[in-house]
């Protein structure tokens, strides 16, 4: 389960519980969907399954946040399909 919440007018937060842990030597990398291009917003820890992130960057007017899978470290990309979308609040 995750849920997106703004600490401020032009920050994030993403709150995470319950979620499982990615395949060893993976990580969940959050992103801004700024209107179908995707811009890295940071890395969940992967030893946590319920957790709060301050996403980095500003919101910026994205649409909304994705969720993928990527190597250890992180991606300047996406390099899989999104585990999940969801819309930024208003």
């Amino acid at each position: 389960k995750g849920a997106i919440s703004r600490a401020r007018a032009a920050r994030a937060v993403f709150l995470a519980s319950g979620m499982a842990e990615p395949p060893r030597g993976k990580v969940y990398q959050l992103w801004f969907d700024d209107h179908g291009t995707m811009r890295s917003a940071g890395l969940m820890d992967p030893g946590s399954t319920s957790q709060a992130v301050l996403m980095e960057g500003a919101v910026d007017g994205a649409a909304g946040v994705g969720i993928t899978v990527e190597p250890s470290g992180g991606s300047e990309q996406p390099t899989s399909d999104p585990i999940a979308l969801m819309s930024m609040p208003a």
